[in-house]
């Protein structure tokens, strides 16, 4: 049994989406927008391109990074991503009160960056 996200664990999340929002551009959990109108989330980083992925768990470390657990698809270029201003929910997870053990995470929401696509030409 998971435990219960408390006071104590909003004020981690609060600290956590404060040093996420101090980090520029695309961020590991933020979306793309394709072409075609489908979302992925952004789950590996490679400096000058990004990788993407449909699916997978996302955990949000105290720095605002975050790591991604699942399967990738092909990396983008970041210079092609223009960033919409919009923000949508993402889920995360974390260690209930910062302590690291098994069965100990507990799952948030916190605010991802939008982008899309750059036509090509």
């Amino acid at each position: 049994m998971r435990p219960k996200f408390d006071e104590r664990d909003a004020e981690l999340l609060a600290l956590r989406i404060a040093a996420r929002d101090a980090i520029p551009g695309p961020r590991i959990g933020d979306y793309l927008v394709f072409p075609d109108g489908h979302m992925e989330r952004f789950s590996y980083d490679w400096g000058d391109d990004i990788q993407t992925s449909p699916g997978g768990t996302f955990y949000l470390d105290r720095s605002g990074l975050a790591s991604f657990s699942g399967g990738l698809n092909e990396a983008v270029l970041k210079a092609r991503m223009l960033d919409t201003g919009a923000a949508l929910p993402g889920s995360f997870w974390f260690f209930h009160h910062d302590w690291r053990t098994a069965h100990n995470g507990v799952d948030v929401t916190a605010p991802c960056r939008v982008f899309r696509l750059r036509p090509e030409g």
